[in-house]
C-alpha cells in the first residue's frame, strides 16, 4: 500500500513518465498530464488507490465493533526503541481520513452503500439521487 508521501511522488512521477511514453509526446510538447490522461480515457494512479482505499475502508466500517479487524483498527503499536527519530509515520487511518476529507465524505456515508459507492468516484449525490442510481444498478 502507498502511503508515503515520497511514495506517491515517486508513482505519480512514473505514471507521467509512461503516459507520455504511450502518447508518444516529449516533455518539451508542454502538454498537460490531464490532457494525456483524457486522451487515453485513464484515470490517474492516485485516484484508483485512492478508490480502493476507501472502499475497503467501507467494507471495513460495516464490521460487527467486537470483530476481529474493528479490534486491530483501534490497536496501538509502539515503535521500536531507536526507530522513534524524525516524524511518525503515517498511518492507515490518517491516509483513509485524507481521502475522505479531498471528495468531502464523512463516516456516517458509509451506512448508506448508494452514496458511499458514489462518493468513491468521485460523484457527491445528495441521498435521495444516490439511492435510486444504486437501485438501477
Amino acid at each position: 500500500m502507498v502511503n508515503e508521501s515520497s511514495g506517491y511522488a515517486r508513482l505519480e512521477r512514473t505514471e507521467r513518465m509512461m503516459i507520455r511514453w504511450m502518447c508518444g509526446v516529449k516533455l518539451s510538447d508542454r502538454k498537460a498530464n490531464a490532457e494525456l490522461l483524457s486522451r487515453l480515457g485513464i484515470e490517474s494512479v492516485s485516484a484508483i488507490v485512492r478508490h480502493g482505499r476507501l472502499r475497503w475502508f467501507g467494507h471495513v466500517e460495516h464490521k460487527e465493533p467486537d470483530d476481529w479487524v474493528s479490534a486491530c483498527r483501534s490497536m496501538v503499536v509502539e515503535s521500536v526503541k531507536g526507530k522513534d527519530r524524525g516524524r511518525p509515520r503515517k498511518t492507515w487511518q490518517q491516509c483513509v481520513d485524507e481521502d475522505m476529507a479531498k471528495l468531502n465524505l464523512g463516516v456516517m456515508d458509509t451506512h448508506d452503500r448508494a452514496v458511499w459507492s458514489n462518493g468513491i468516484l468521485g460523484n457527491r449525490l445528495t441521498r435521495a439521487v444516490a439511492r435510486k442510481n444504486y437501485v438501477k444498478q
